[in-house]
Formats: C-alpha cells, sequence, structure tokens
C-alpha cells in the first residue's frame, strides 16, 4: 500500500480547487490500499448495532450529546436512528471510524491521503479531522440533500476540505455525488443537519439549505460529475455544496469514504448546532483559538520546505 503519493499535483488542479471549490485527482490510491478499505467495509457493514461505535468510554463520559447521539445511531428503532441522520432504506451511513475501526485510523495515519489534501489546498501541515462511510444499494432511490459541510463544522478557516473516494466505480450520469462550481464563493447562512441541530430546531434567522435542483436548467450554473475508479479522488472546499441523487446502477452500490482535515490558520468555532468530535466536546472547544490538540487531531503530514 503506498505511503507516497504516486501522482503529482499540477498547478492546475490547485487552480481549479481554488476556482471551483473542488477537483478531481486520479490514481492517488493503489489497489492494495482500495482492496484494504473495501474488506474494511465489508467488515463493518455487517457488524451488529451494538459492536458498532465502540469510542473510548471516556469520550462518552465527558460529552452528554455524544453519548445519545452514538446511542441514537446504536439504537436498533428507526425513530431513533432517523434523528441522527437522512439514514433510510437502501441508505446506510457510518463515522468516526478511526476511533472504532482500525483499518480507516491505518488509512488516515498512513495513507497518502494527507499528503494529497496538503498538496492540493497549498497547506504548510494537515491534520486529521473526521471521517464518515457512506453507501447507497444498486437502485436506492434515495437522495443526498443539497449542503454544504461548513455550517456544521466547530471551526473556521479556508482550509478544512473534504477528500471523497469511492470504493468501488461510479459513474456520472449513475450514480456519482454531484457539485456545484464556484458555490464556495457565496455566502450562506444555513442551518445544518446534524444530530444537535436536528434537537434545536432551526431558529427563524437561519436558512435551509438552498436546493440547487431549482437552478439546474440554468446555463450560469455549472453542476460537475465525474466518472471514478477506486484509487481516484475529489477534494472539496468546506462551503462548496454538493448533494447525491438517487444511485440507478442496476447491479453496483456506491460507497465512498470521506475523510476531512484541518489545513493551516484554522480556529475554533464552536456553535451547539455543530457535530459533535469524539475527545473533544463542544464546550471545551476555546473560540478562535487554533487547533492543537495532537491525541485527537494527529499531525499528520508536513511539507517538508515548512520544517
Amino acid at each position: 500500500m503506498n505511503s507516497e503519493l504516486p501522482i503529482t499535483v499540477t498547478q492546475e488542479q490547485r487552480d481549479t480547487y481554488r476556482r471551483d471549490g473542488v477537483v478531481l485527482i486520479r490514481g492517488a490510491f493503489d489497489q492494495d490500499w482500495m482492496a484494504y478499505l473495501q474488506q474494511a467495509w465489508q467488515r463493518i457493514r455487517h457488524l451488529s448495532p451494538a459492536d458498532t461505535y465502540r469510542l473510548p468510554a471516556e469520550f462518552l463520559a465527558q460529552d452528554p450529546n455524544l453519548s445519545e447521539e452514538i446511542s441514537a445511531n446504536r439504537s436498533e428503532y428507526a425513530a431513533q436512528r432517523k434523528l441522527y441522520t437522512e439514514q433510510a432504506e437502501g441508505f446506510i451511513r457510518f463515522k468516526y471510524m478511526r476511533w472504532w475501526a482500525p483499518e480507516f485510523a491505518k488509512f488516515v495515519l498512513e495513507s497518502p491521503a494527507a499528503e494529497l489534501i496538503g498538496r492540493v489546498i497549498g497547506a504548510n501541515h494537515v491534520r486529521f479531522f473526521v471521517d464518515a462511510i457512506f453507501m447507497k444499494e444498486p437502485d436506492c432511490q434515495t437522495r443526498t440533500y443539497w449542503h454544504s459541510d461548513q455550517a456544521a463544522w466547530p471551526a473556521l478557516g479556508e482550509q478544512i476540505p473534504t477528500l471523497w473516494m469511492p470504493l468501488y466505480p461510479v459513474s456520472a450520469e449513475l450514480s456519482s455525488l454531484e457539485y456545484i462550481a464556484g458555490s464556495h464563493g457565496v455566502e450562506d447562512n444555513s442551518w445544518p443537519n446534524t444530530f444537535n441541530a436536528k434537537k434545536l430546531g432551526r431558529p427563524r434567522e437561519r436558512s435551509e439549505y438552498f436546493d440547487w435542483e431549482q437552478r439546474r436548467s440554468d446555463p450560469a450554473v455549472r453542476f460537475l460529475a465525474y466518472d471514478m475508479q477506486p484509487g481516484d479522488a475529489v477534494i472539496l472546499h468546506p462551503a462548496t455544496y454538493h448533494g447525491g441523487g438517487a444511485n440507478l446502477h442496476p447491479t453496483q452500490p456506491r460507497v465512498a469514504l470521506s475523510t476531512r482535515w484541518f489545513g493551516d490558520a484554522v480556529r475554533w468555532d464552536p456553535r451547539p448546532e455543530c457535530i459533535n468530535i469524539p475527545g473533544m466536546p463542544l464546550s471545551t472547544m476555546q473560540s478562535g483559538q487554533p487547533v492543537t490538540q495532537d491525541d485527537i487531531f494527529p499531525l499528520v503530514w508536513c511539507d517538508e520546505a515548512s520544517r
């Protein structure tokens, strides 16, 4: 499994990311990594609810919101799971795998993912933030709402990207995630769809996520989608709108791993509607302070030129 990038990130790719808020990188991970992650996915998807989300006990003890979220997600009762996420028939999501599935921790710490992030966004240092994995079964009609990630993060900064990578081939026409080019430059006051935000309810002064389907026929809007193979990756700006249509492929599931990262000049901005972070309750984050907690957010890559 490759620990160094097998490709060279080009200036054109960096420029594309800055302009569009999203860029496709082909062949970033070798097929040994992809086979390893496919096996890891098959293992965790067949676990019983009680065997998922085995986070350190001290994380749950110190963070009631996280404890409640984990209990809801592990519940066999659909009403509780629905509070946790948009989980529906044919659509499965796990997250926080770094803490309870060692294969994903290995990917975070030993793959070239952090270097790829740093090279594309121009960061000198890259820390791991959080992860999730999504599956839509073949012919799954569930759509993922249009959204950007920024509103859900308890941190501020331009360098909080997502690396989205399919574990199996995806088709732009049938099963790809879609992105709105340039939407990261549009001011947005949307209320997120997190566990905590659902409990609180959306205040009047905050808008719902904009539904970009309303502008599907607008020639001024560029909808981007990609044919991708295992080993390819998309890097996404935190403010870029994206959404997932139904998986219309008759035989192929869409399984994608999303890892989120901190680059330079990222500072805490905890708000009660944000996502829960294992090991770092929202109440302990000091607004405006830099992210420095190595045990929770490991520093995975540094540019040699910045040492």
